[in-house]
């Protein structure tokens, strides 16, 4: 059995009328229009097809409404009872299908419960424990408000396996948080988030074609060949983080040691052009610390940072988009700068732009946040791991071999015992008085990006946390 579930498809939530617009619960008349219908067509938009397709497609699909009563109607000179009024296109539709009144902010779940139950035939018991065989789509009105409670209690509360959001049959006068709640939130707890408009009437065996739910389509990845270079989790991410634009074209950043993906992304809404951002994909607990230290420097850098959008998590990949305040032209990392320069203007160009960088880390982070304390010199350069330690193995080997090519006079050297001597030495604990302070830990000219206008931002911020002075400078002089 396939239940939709409706939330909120009323007068005051929904209505384009002049007279609704400043209520609280109002969509706004753009929401209103992609949910509904624009102007003349308003009534036959995704969301009033999928309800009329889902109370006529018989036995295996079935319609629960939600209305919300409104307490007063304030200064309007409708009456609660007409803000509560069954939207006018759904209205007659409305009259005969299961619907549950809820207070302001509350869903009656016994009452819930109750009519899933009629409308199931399941008992309220199996209901109650996620035993039956029952699969939902949830749609209607502020995302992140009761949608998403229904969503969640179904998935995580009664523990319903099957349960679905689609982004173009929901919607809220808040962006930012129903954005939030469809990249984020909602996968986090285990909702599924349908992109595409035929794939989410066809959740609840509802025929799309006929239905006329074809159009909606997840965002289009281009170029073709930077598309078959995703794998499908990362195309999930990418289409995920760009669900509110039409298609996308990616150029690849120079950058990505760690196998993490970056890219910058132009968007199109329709044939309108959007502001580019930045997106980056990377394993879980490595995108994890980047985000953990994007949030220690934030405040300190300002503009200087990119803001990021919420996280996208798929599989074992997480990734986000990343916006550059005041981007004029098509930005470059210092690297790509660096690999191309050719000529005296040119290089004098890239020296500019790293001054100006290193300017800026010096002022707003190296020195405000300048202090002394007792450091460890190996540890607090973390020199004292394993990977440390089988890094200068395997350069010794390199060097000597390089040395031994070009005929050189190469002196024994006993790898072991140098192995040996670095593990005496980082297990002092001895310490020194050192100047530390907030740092990047990753500084390469890979995680600086710079656009036409001179404006910089630092990303991957993976590694940043307080450190000797001197480790940024010394990253850098390694790139």
């Amino acid at each position: 059995m396939n239940i939709v579930v409706a939330d909120s498809l009323v007068r005051s939530t929904l209505s384009p009328e002049k007279q609704f617009n400043g209520l609280p619960s109002n969509l706004g008349a753009r929401e209103i229009a992609r949910l509904m219908g624009r102007g003349r067509a308003y009534g036959d938009g995704p969301l009033p097809r999928l309800i009329r397709a889902s109370a006529e497609s018989g036995a295996s699909t079935r319609l629960i409404l939600l209305r919300e009563e409104a307490e007063s109607a304030g200064a309007h000179s409708e009456s609660a009872g007409t803000l509560s009024e069954w939207v006018e296109p759904l209205e007659e539709l409305a009259e005969g299908v299961p619907s549950i009144s809820c207070s302001p902010g509350l869903i009656p779940w016994r009452d819930f419960l109750r009519v899933v139950s009629e409308v199931s035939g399941a008992e309220v018991r199996s209901i109650e424990k996620g035993e039956a065989d029952l699969t939902f789509l949830v749609v209607g009105c502020h995302t992140e408000k009761r949608v998403q409670a229904v969503a969640t209690f179904l998935r995580s509360v009664l523990g319903f396996e099957r349960v679905a959001i689609c982004p173009h049959l929901v919607g809220s006068a808040t962006s930012e948080a129903h954005f939030a709640a469809l990249r984020h939130t909602l996968p986090r707890s285990g909702v599924r988030v349908l992109l595409d408009l035929e794939e989410a009437a066809r959740w609840v065996d509802v025929d799309p074609a006929a239905a006329g739910l074809e159009a909606a389509r997840p965002c289009e990845i281009g170029p073709p060949e930077a598309q078959a270079q995703l794998p499908d989790e990362a195309q999930r991410i990418v289409q995920m983080i760009c669900m509110h634009w039409t298609r996308t074209h990616l150029r690849a950043l120079a950058g990505g040691f760690s196998g993490s993906l970056l890219f910058l992304a132009d968007g199109w809404m329709g044939d309108a052009r959007t502001e580019p951002m930045v997106i980056k994909i990377d394993a879980f607990s490595q995108m994890r610390r980047e985000l953990d230290g994007y949030h220690q420097v934030k405040d300190f850098f300002g503009k200087h940072v990119p803001t990021f959008g919420y996280p996208v998590t798929e599989g074992e990949l997480l990734g986000v988009g990343m916006e550059l305040a005041a981007m004029e032209g098509r930005p470059t990392t210092l690297q790509d700068h660096f690999e191309t320069a050719a000529g005296e203007a040119s290089v004098q160009h890239f020296l500019s732009r790293l001054e100006k960088s290193l300017d800026l880390l010096c002022g707003k982070l190296y020195g405000n946040t300048l202090d002394r304390a007792p450091v460890a010199p190996f540890r607090g350069l973390g020199l004292q791991s394993e990977q440390q330690v089988r890094w200068l193995r395997e350069n010794g080997e390199l060097i000597l071999g390089y040395v031994e090519e070009l005929g050189g006079p190469v002196e024994p050297v006993d790898l072991d015992q140098l192995e040996s001597l670095v593990r005496l030495v980082t297990r002092n604990p001895d310490s020194v008085q050192s100047e530390t302070c907030l740092q990047h830990g990753d500084l390469n000219l890979a995680n600086v990006i710079c656009d036409e206008g001179d404006n910089v931002w630092f990303i991957d911020w993976t590694h940043s946390g307080v450190h000797p002075l001197e480790l940024d400078f010394a990253k850098l002089g390694t790139t």
